[in-house]
């Protein structure tokens, strides 16, 4: 269609910590999906974020795991294979809820036998208008440089382990308040928490925000008498973590090995 376009500059490119409105524009079975479009078979996930980044979630099948002691795992019985099935289950679960209903994608996966039909079935189950519906996704800093650089890129997360990284778009004006060391810090001020074992709270322009005491990143957003807080959240360990970083100061352990 042709008329009026703004020529103001947007962004285009995914944000560390919340994005809210994002659109899931291809999720499909691709048996080329090694190096220069080579026989690998994958399920081809692409976001297109606000501003009109485009940022590819490529998702391989699971073909082995890594034991404690640094050795690869291939068997299917093993508990390490077991895990990892789990673990890449979740993340695709968490993503296609929402979109579908828990029961309808419990029924589309009951028959799958591979990959590729697991992957089908996922295609298979989503609406139409899928790429119309936002949705909202964090995304955090690589846990360290790739080799032949010294910058830190920011990634949509390989797995849900630290918490939501896919969720139905909440509205609103959310806000992140970071909490370390007995202290939250929210739109640039700085407030002491209150600590009582399990829980904490903290007293915020008249209101009383309470959390787990573990937490240490939230999103906020405010109305005259409440906080509505966001699902996606993440632990103390995590914003003290080489993910919540844009470099390395220090070297940190990651919680994933």
């Amino acid at each position: 269609m042709y008329g009026y376009q703004s020529d103001d500059k947007q962004s285009s490119s995914m944000s560390f910590g919340l994005n809210q409105k994002v659109n899931l524009i291809k999720l499909e079975y691709n048996p080329n999906g090694g190096k220069d479009n080579t026989p690998l078979e994958c399920l081809d996930v692409s976001f297109e974020f606000p501003g009109g980044a485009i940022r590819s979630w490529r998702q391989f099948p699971v073909t082995q795991a890594i034991d404690k002691d640094g050795n690869k795992v291939t068997d299917k019985n093993s508990p390490e294979m077991k895990a990892a099935f789990n673990e890449f289950n979740q993340k695709l679960t968490q993503l296609m809820k929402c979109f579908v209903t828990e029961q309808d994608l419990r029924t589309a996966l009951s028959t799958v036998h591979n990959f590729k039909s697991f992957c089908d079935a996922l295609t298979d189950l989503l609406p139409k208008d899928f790429s119309y519906k936002p949705i909202d996704v964090f995304c955090q800093y690589q846990w360290q440089p790739k080799s032949g650089t010294d910058k830190k890129y920011i990634e949509i997360p390989s797995n849900v382990k630290q918490g939501k990284v896919f969720t139905e778009t909440v509205e609103g004006n959310f806000s992140p308040i970071v909490i370390k060391d007995g202290v939250a810090t929210y739109q640039g001020t700085t407030y002491t928490c209150q600590v009582n074992g399990k829980k904490s709270s903290v007293e915020i322009n008249g209101k009383t925000l309470e959390f787990n005491s573990s937490t240490g990143l939230m999103y906020l957003s405010e109305n005259d008498s409440t906080f509505v807080i966001h699902p996606v959240t993440r632990t103390e360990w995590f914003v003290k973590s080489n993910f919540y970083k844009d470099s390395n100061e220090e070297v940190i352990q990651s919680s994933w090995d």
